[in-house]
């Protein structure tokens, strides 16, 4: 596009040049054109010359025209293009945050709740959502083994609830919610984690998904035979 547009602009000058020459030079010329009288044939030849200058230069400005908006289009594509690097970089920091944050396993009620709380909070970081529900839940009976609920700023919410089975069934009755499970199928449990606003971002369910793996892997280490404690309440 540039080489064609530089091409277009040099071709005009030199016409510009001509015309101009032309202006000038015609008059000395003589040229008779068509049996008319010399002067007009001048007029004629500088006429044509300037009709053809003003038809390209039509073509020069349209082609401008053109050459800006593909720069303005490329501008835009550029920022488009850093803002999602940012995005992403911010994304991967609260990944990283997500995971890099437990250097041992659960062993108590408060290391589990800690565990939570911190997956919740990532949650947060990650989704411009007001609350977010954690629920691990055993599958053969539909009975919740644990959950937890934070809001945004500690915000009050009002009280709702969400059966299980229709978690399962992945179905929500509070309006615009969404509903992410963990990926495991090979546990009689899953982690579910329920977010007051629709996660249409890949990047961000991606994220949250694997935070709930996480969570739900940490839950089935502490709920093991080895902590001999086969059930939370």
């Amino acid at each position: 596009m540039t080489r064609r547009y530089q091409h277009l602009k040099n071709f005009v000058l030199t016409l510009i040049v001509i015309n101009i020459l032309a202006v000038v030079g015609a008059p000395l010329l003589r040229l008779r054109l068509f049996d008319l009288s010399e002067s007009f044939s001048a007029s004629l030849i500088i006429i044509l010359l300037f009709i053809f200058l003003a038809l390209l230069l039509g073509v020069y400005f349209k082609e401008v025209e053109k050459y800006k908006k593909t720069q303005e289009d490329l501008e835009e594509r550029l920022r488009e293009t850093f803002k999602y690097i940012g995005s992403i970089n911010l994304q991967l920091e609260e990944m990283k945050k997500v995971f890099s944050n437990f250097n041992k396993y659960p062993e108590s009620q408060k290391d589990i709740q800690a565990v939570f709380t911190h997956t919740a909070e990532r949650i947060l970081a990650i989704v411009p959502t007001d609350w977010v529900l954690l629920r691990i839940m055993e599958l053969d009976q539909g009975k919740t083994l644990h959950e937890y609920f934070l809001s945004r700023g500690n915000k009050k919410i009002e009280k709702f609830k969400l059966e299980n089975q229709d978690l399962l069934n992945g179905e929500c009755s509070i309006g615009g919610c969404s509903i992410i499970t963990s990926q495991q199928n090979n546990f009689n449990l899953k982690a579910f984690c329920i977010l007051s606003t629709e996660v249409k971002d890949k990047n961000q369910q991606f994220m949250i998904t694997s935070a709930i793996n996480q969570l739900e892997m940490l839950f089935i280490i502490f709920n093991s035979y080895y902590y001999k404690k086969p059930t939370i309440k």
